[in-house]
């Protein structure tokens, strides 16, 4: 099937152009991208002697029985060094090319050829730009996901996988809902719309599920950015995940330390400074609510508001304590405090 593809395809990164030469080994036909790349106009080319036009003179030489054995009917593939700008009268430069020479016929007959030439620079830079890649999907130990314009992951890499299960390339296609419960993944996919249609990057977006197989709740922290092809284009939106459940737990922990310290320092300044029983539960509740729960009651036995010293509870050789008939004892509610009510709890 035919389909027409906006710019910014694989050809834009490895900057391919094409020309061809004649029966006479001239050039006959010069691409536009050939003159966009190698910064020589058409009529600069056309007719021109590839040799003698574009080769340093200490190559040309060599370049003149290369260029009759292609016309002979021999494909070629090599590095040739080239020169722009002369034949324009500007500034002259140097430059490496990739050149694929495949023989072709005329309708009359005759012998031409068909000349493809690929920036040597930048395919380097896309060797090096890959190599980069395959250190961040196969060494980075944050998962690293690629999602297209329709939200769906392109590519995960070794991290991912190890978290969520399988390989790779099996999850290709999936959606956040995948792997997220429906509040997360609600809010990943509106993130990553979002990053998709302005091009801000959105960082310290957090999110919780479970990993593949695990029981307990993780947290990742996830930076989203937007990719774009060489001539602008978004293809789609990049994401870096780091587990940070671990680093969360230990910040509770730490926390939950320092405040049970400074509500035994509070309490140690607070409470006691009375021999008050009544004023001393005050004392002892203002401490507690809020900082250690929302409501608490402080109830005393009865005796000892009075003052009694009888021991509360019967023991061995000994009478059980006054007023009731079995040793217990009355008790009396002697303060109340509460974060979200003012009415007393009864007994």
């Amino acid at each position: 099937m035919w389909q027409a593809n906006p710019p910014g395809s694989i050809y834009d990164y490895i900057q391919v152009a094409s020309f061809s030469l004649g029966p006479d080994g001239r050039i006959d036909q010069w691409s536009r991208r050939a003159a966009e790349q190698l910064g020589i106009p058409a009529r600069d080319a056309v007719g021109k002697d590839p040799v003698t036009a574009f080769v340093p003179s200490h190559l040309r030489a060599v370049g003149h029985r290369t260029v009759e054995d292609i016309m002979d009917g021999r494909e070629w593939v090599g590095l040739v060094p080239f020169r722009t700008g002369s034949a324009a009268g500007d500034a002259e430069s140097h430059g490496v090319a990739e050149l694929y020479v495949m023989p072709s016929d005329t309708g009359d007959g005759k012998r031409g050829a068909l000349c493809i030439v690929v920036n040597v620079r930048a395919l380097r830079r896309i060797e090096t730009d890959l190599a980069v890649s395959q250190a961040v999907f196969g060494q980075s130990p944050n998962g690293f996901m690629l999602f297209g314009p329709d939200l769906r992951l392109l590519r995960v890499n070794e991290r991912f996988a190890t978290v969520f299960g399988g390989t790779p390339d099996s999850h290709r296609g999936r959606v956040p809902a995948d792997y997220l419960p429906r509040g997360e993944a609600e809010r990943i996919d509106a993130a990553l719309r979002q990053v998709l249609e302005t091009g801000n990057a959105l960082t310290d977006l957090q999110l919780v599920g479970h990993p593949s197989g695990d029981q307990e709740l993780h947290r990742w922290n996830v930076n989203l950015f937007r990719l774009h092809s060489a001539s602008g284009r978004p293809i789609g939106v990049a994401g870096l995940g780091t587990d940070i459940t671990r680093r969360r737990n230990a910040e509770r922990e730490a926390a939950s330390a320092r405040r049970n310290l400074a509500l035994l320092n509070a309490a140690g300044a607070r409470i006691g400074n009375s021999l008050d029983l009544e004023t001393t539960a005050r004392e002892l509740l203002d401490v507690a609510v809020p900082q250690f729960c929302d409501l608490a009651a402080v109830d005393l036995f009865q005796g000892l508001l009075r003052g009694d010293e009888a021991p509360l509870t019967p023991g061995i050789g000994r009478e059980p304590a006054p007023g009731l008939a079995d040793g217990s004892a009355e008790l009396r509610r002697v303060a109340f405090a509460s974060a979200v009510s003012d009415a007393p709890l009864g007994l």
